[in-house]
């Protein structure tokens, strides 16, 4: 194998296969980065056994070939040389990837080729074109809500569901106390989506958000497994879906709809530098800001023996009858780091039930909190759905 190519072409290629190359652990082919040369293009390709991504470049080739070396230490070493022309070669005993520019010289040992295993091919019929600046920015509004903990299932997951309701394309966190829903029109990801609607593990999420382009993207589903790649077919990833069943979380949009509901407008940055100093004064047994309401204002406290008491202040728009409610600060803070608008819609059903926060110009995202019980002695606790 011999080919020339420009290290700017192929080093974000070689970043994303050697993100999901495992270091030292696992067989031979999850460690391995795969070059492999014919029909007059250069495919590289790594997997985890999960997630698959492959690179396509046509470049200069002088001989056809497949390789396998470590993908940490290739990536850690294109990616300290300059920019310019690079040359692989394999060497004569066909044991060692050397890899050269100008005058410098680095040599790699070679896996053996009964290691590799083929990668899934994107499945052209039927394959829809999609924003992938839209999706990402989809994917960081909503997976914030979905659960870590791989235990949970359904909770684990972001939900990709079509809602005849409103004809929209439903993407949905949700995490036992907080909610994240985004929605989006897009005729065509209707037409691909099945009836139930598709599972993605929180774990494969921020490996799509980080390797997605941002620029037009194509999408399929087969066989369980969700396709992703560029319009140029450069880069292209795959993973698998997950088969669970997915809670009715419409039967909390619904509580929207509440008998008595109450309201409050209030600038995002101002509430956010507020909390953000209430943050300091919080612990694991005061971990919540006490909201209370009066005509124009909102007071926020927080007291904990260990460091003390805060309070701040400020003019809001409030509507309603509800006079006091607790959130988490830090889920708070993070929530309100998802939107962009300078004033915020926080829609609250009841004292214990859950809180809508939107932005009134966009309809399209909102998130639902529960906020946490007061009891008598002001010892918080979690409010479950």
């Amino acid at each position: 194998m011999k080919f020339f190519i420009q290290r700017e072409e192929i080093l974000p290629a070689l970043q994303h296969a050697a993100s999901i190359t495992s270091v030292k652990t696992g067989a031979v082919y999850l460690r391995s980065i795969w070059l492999k040369v014919e029909n007059d293009q250069l495919r590289i390709m790594a997997t985890d056994s999960n997630i698959e991504f492959f690179g396509v470049f046509t470049t200069k080739i002088e001989e056809d070939g497949l390789v396998g070396v470590n993908g940490r230490h290739l990536f850690d070493l294109i990616r300290k040389l300059s920019p310019g022309e690079l040359q692989f070669l394999v060497d004569e005993k066909a044991s060692n990837l050397v890899v050269k520019q100008n005058k410098r010289k680095y040599v790699l040992p070679i896996n053996e080729n009964y290691w590799f295993q083929p990668l899934s091919v994107f499945p052209e019929e039927q394959s829809i074109s999609l924003s992938g600046e839209t999706l990402s920015n989809i994917i960081d509004k909503v997976s914030y809500s979905v659960s870590d903990d791989e235990t949970l299932q359904a909770f684990n997951c972001m939900l990709i569901k079509y809602a005849p309701n409103d004809q929209k394309i439903d993407f949905c966190g949700l995490n036992g106390h907080q909610l994240a829903l985004c929605k989006l029109e897009h005729d065509d990801l209707r037409e691909l989506l099945p009836e139930q609607g598709i599972l993605i593990s929180q774990k494969y999420l921020q490996e799509l958000k980080r390797m997605i382009p941002l620029k037009e993207i194509e999408l399929n589903i087969l066989n369980n497994r969700l396709y992703c790649r560029s319009v140029d077919h450069k880069e292209n990833i795959n993973l698998p879906l997950s088969l669970y069943e997915y809670p009715d979380y419409n039967q909390l949009l619904a509580k929207y709809n509440s008998p008595d509901p109450s309201g409050m407008d209030v600038s995002r940055h101002d509430l956010m530098d507020a909390l953000d100093r209430i943050l300091i004064f919080n612990t694991e047994n005061s971990m919540c800001t006490f909201f209370e309401f009066k005509e124009g204002i909102v007071q926020m406290d927080v007291q904990s023996e260990e460091k003390g008491e805060a309070k701040e202040f400020l003019d809001v728009i409030f509507q309603g009858n509800l006079n006091k409610i607790a959130f988490p600060t830090r889920d708070l803070i993070q929530i309100l780091s998802h939107f962009t608008a300078d004033t915020l819609h926080f829609h609250f059903t009841s004292s214990d039930g859950p809180c809508f926060i939107e932005d009134k110009d966009d309809t399209d995202y909102k998130v639902l909190i529960m906020p946490m019980h007061i009891s008598n002695d002001v010892i918080y606790t979690e409010t479950d759905m």
